[in-house]
């Protein structure tokens, strides 16, 4: 569908199609601009492979976290290597044995779920194939092998380790490149000695000179401004900051510009979303029943204020695994801790029919995996079921840090949609928090006697009313039982009827307004603490909650333990010590932990990871390009106090970050991928930053913090059927303070690979589909900035000068200058569509016209990536 506001017919959607393409292919008839790439490296589909990566990677985490144990526990008793007799010479241990099959043919078939034996056998609809033979499988276990089918049966090469063979042996463990100690080194020689401004340059160049790779110059400063903006803030920079910057030929001009923006209360919005990423933050819960969660947001803000703050590092972290066990000194800075450590709550939950045991297993797992993947760069959920099939990990581990979130409490019981359920915990702020959080509650709990109380008064209101024999019999029964419903007024015969009956009116009204006028709900926070007794837990076998097997201490990693197992306090969980150790820079534990932020912090800076796999450290991840460099900014990153501002400087201000993204095809035929870091890399606009670059443009930006944008919505965010109040995106604020649904992300999130919220994501996918075509031609937020923007142009040059409006709109929307021949071909447009539209007997010809072109520009590639 093409919009009829900004294209009137198709030879005007043809015109948009070729101007939205301004990059590759100006119109159709000057050729490829000098800034385009050629042929052989223009985005098509994925540049960077990372959303085939990310697919690939997600199915085979489906595999380990469903597939794998569902077999382990249903089916290796009878169908693996390990059986006397394997059953029906099947073995279902191996991609090799369930594609070879047994007796009967393959098991499964990849791609094709009717063709697999395995799906007919779970069915249970064959009468003489039914597996497992003395239980059915639950539906939903069936529908996870059909989903598992559906897409190709993906498994690990290995999914059996060789005879001999224990990856999980924590001890063999260490000598991974991950966990070993950080030592010092020295910097590499360099033949070129000028061109390094400090120790980045120098080991990236170290790599270029070996594979005699010349690096790029510097970025044009039209285009470097950009980048450090978008990078650090996420916003373009205004006109009047670009032209400030190319105004100041000071020899310090950039590093003044990059410790302005660190300043910036920007900054923590745009960083802060990245953490945001990792914490798998939303506003509702998602998955079975996605209750809202109102009180997120404030643990979002949390977020941005640390970041900006410059909380160190360790102390971020320690505050979001444990801020509700810290010491304070007010109650403001109690409150603060424990907002923060909402971090282990705002996770999804499997909220309707689990029990209560099997969800608090779940929400440790789950917590479990966010921790292994955030901190660590480690798959530790891979280990509920078994020893880890690649990394070090042994299943007692996995248990051992089970017992410590166990031993948190994250759910209470609680009023919601009419009736007490599970839900997550929340407490209330302030010196009266608890009590008021709890006379708030309790009026819920009270709210179902109090209405049936309500009608109770009613009928006997109605029966003074009515003042028959047969009425009042029943009052009689009403004043014997001493019913709440009746008014103490109201039971005294020796009033008269009159005083009776008022008596009982104020006594329904009353109700009525207790009904009519419930508490507002109170200040209150998702906040975890410690259950009364915490306690060890027990290794469930093949992940079963109710299959116990022995217990373990709580306790940590083994392979990342430098001392001896650390014994935790009786009395709290660990949660403290956990946190503590997971940033002790002295341990390995700790240097795990700065490698994996300092190459977040270069992921995010230089567009692809020292370890393009960023939250796999582990042996099926890959090995860094530039091991030398990210162990130098792990240790930067320590001897700074953990500080994510002094990395970003150190990293924003070398040469490495400066280049051009110029194309080169003599290296690019020796590194097409770009691995030595021979250019900078061009990368995609987040929908964050592409949105509020589209704001900021049309002037319609508003950058003032928000709180909660969720506050309208009820309880349930989504619901089955109808949901006539659904989330809004209308709001002019920075796009990190969108609401983040589960389930029903906005679109322009869900189109341009915003993170999923339901788990961890280090790395977004990065996708260029046709869908994101539509969506630049048709959505309102794109239309109304273009028409904004337009105005805004026509305020500034009235004059009807297209040249300047031209060079005003290239500046506005792509902080650049128009060639000769861009120019030339702009202006030929906006007079053609003037015309158009002039014909066509519209009023604002140059208004629409400048929309058309403005519009055209926002959906060019120039536009939406970063040189």
């Amino acid at each position: 569908m093409i919009t009829s506001r900004l294209c009137r017919d198709f030879a005007a959607a043809l015109t948009f199609l070729c101007l939205a393409n301004l990059h590759v292919d100006f119109c159709l008839a000057t050729g490829p601009l000098p800034h385009a790439l050629p042929d052989d490296a223009v985005v098509v589909q994925d540049e960077e492979g990372t959303g085939a990566e990310v697919a690939a990677a997600a199915e085979i985490e489906f595999f380990e976290k469903r597939i794998r144990p569902l077999l382990v526990q249903q089916c290796y008793e009878c169908h693996s290597a390990k059986s006397d007799e394997p059953g029906g010479s099947l073995l279902l241990d191996s991609p090799a044995g369930w594609l070879a099959g047994g007796d009967n043919g393959p098991a499964v078939v990849p791609g094709d779920v009717e063709e697999s034996l395995l799906v007919e056998a779970v069915r249970y609809h064959n009468e003489n194939l039914q597996m497992p033979p003395v239980k059915p499988l639950a539906a939903e276990e069936v529908a996870w092998l059909e989903r598992w089918i559906a897409v190709g049966a993906p498994a690990p090469d290995k999914v059996e380790a060789q005879a001999g063979d224990d990856p999980s042996d924590p001890v063999a463990g260490k000598e991974h490149w991950a966990f070993k100690a950080l030592v010092p080194t020295a910097l590499p020689a360099v033949q070129d000695s000028h061109w390094p401004l400090g120790a980045i340059d120098t080991y990236v160049l170290a790599q270029l000179e070996q594979r005699g790779l010349p690096h790029a110059g510097d970025a044009d400063r039209r285009v470097l401004a950009r980048r450090v903006y978008v990078q650090l803030i996420g916003i373009p920079p205004t006109l009047d900051e670009l032209h400030a910057f190319l105004e100041d030929d000071s020899p310090d001009a950039y590093e003044q510009l990059v410790d302005r923006l660190l300043t910036s209360p920007r900054f923590g919005e745009r960083w802060g979303r990245h953490w945001l990423d990792l914490a798998r933050y939303a506003d509702s819960n998602g998955l079975d029943e996605n209750f809202l969660f109102r009180e997120a947001w404030r643990y979002r803000n949390w977020v941005i204020d640390a970041v900006n703050a410059g909380m160190p590092y360790d102390a971020f972290v320690t505050m979001q695994l444990a801020g509700d066990l810290l010491p304070y000194d007010t109650i403001e800075q109690r409150d603060t801790q424990r907002i923060a450590a909402g971090f282990m709550l705002v996770g999804p939950k499997v909220l309707l029919g689990n029990k209560e045991e099997n969800q608090r297993m779940e929400v440790a797992d789950e917590q479990i995996d966010t921790i292994g993947r955030a901190l660590l760069g480690q798959t530790l959920g891979c280990a509920r079921c078994h020893n880890h099939k690649f990394d070090p990990v042994p299943t007692e581990d996995y248990y051992a840090l089970a017992g410590i979130m166990a031993s948190t409490k994250v759910m209470e019981r609680r009023y919601m949609l009419g009736e007490q359920r599970v839900m997550e915990q929340l407490i209330g702020l302030g010196e009266t928090g608890h009590e008021v959080d709890e006379a708030y509650e309790q009026y819920w709990r009270d709210r179902p006697a109090v209405t049936e109380q309500k009608k109770q008064a009613d009928d006997a209101l109605a029966l003074l009313k009515q003042n028959d024999e047969a009425a009042q019999a029943k009052l009689a029964e009403y004043i014997e039982k001493k019913s709440n419903a009746l008014a103490a007024a109201a039971s005294d015969l020796a009033k008269s009827l009159e005083e009776r009956t008022l008596a009982q009116q104020a006594h329904v009204d009353q109700l009525q307004q207790v009904l009519a006028q419930p508490p507002p709900i109170p200040p209150r926070a998702m906040i975890p603490f410690d259950v009364d007794k915490p306690a060890d837990e027990h290794v469930r076998i093949a992940g079963a909650f109710d299959q116990l097997g022995e217990q373990v201490p709580r306790g940590f990693l083994t392979v990342l333990t430098d001392r001896s197992t650390p014994e935790l306090p009786t009395s709290t969980s660990g949660r403290l010590e956990l946190a503590q150790w997971l940033t002790d820079a002295e341990q390995r534990s700790g240097q795990l932990s700065a490698r994996v932020l300092a190459n977040r912090v270069w992921h995010h800076l230089l567009g692809r990871g020292l370890v393009r796999t960023v939250d796999n450290f582990g042996r099926t991840g890959e090995m860094p390009s530039h091991p030398a460099l990210l162990d130098h900014l792990a240790r930067r990153l320590i001897d700074s106090g953990w500080s994510l501002k002094s990395l970003v400087r150190e990293i924003v201000l070398s040469h490495t970050f400066r280049m051009s993204s110029e194309y080169q095809s003599e290296c690019h035929a020796v590194d097409p991928e770009n691995r030595w870091l021979w250019r900078a890399n061009r990368r995609r606009l987040d929908p964050e930053s592409f949105r509020d670059a589209m704001l900021s443009a049309a002037q319609a930006l508003d950058v003032s913090p928000m709180l909660s944008t969720v506050d309208y919505l009820g309880d349930q965010a989504t619901a089955v059927g109808s949901n006539p109040v659904r989330r809004r995106t209308d709001f002019p604020c920075r796009s990190v303070y969108l609401p983040v649904i589960r389930n029903d992300l906005p679109e322009l999130f869900e189109i341009f690979d915003f993170a999923n919220p339901h788990t961890t994501t280090g790395m977004r996918p990065n996708t260029t589909v046709p869908t994101q075509g539509l969506f630049m031609l048709n959505d309102e937020v794109v239309m109304d900035s273009a028409k904004s923007t337009a105005q805004r142009l026509l305020s500034s040059a009235p004059t009807g000068d297209r040249a300047a409006r031209i060079d005003l709109m290239y500046e506005l929307i792509l902080g650049a200058t128009p060639t000769d021949v861009e120019r030339e071909t702009l202006e030929r447009a906006l007079a053609q569509f003037e015309e158009k539209f002039r014909t066509e007997g519209h009023e604002a010809t140059e208004l629409e016209a400048l929309a058309l072109v403005c519009h055209a520009l926002f959906a060019s590639s120039r536009f939406q990536f970063l040189e």
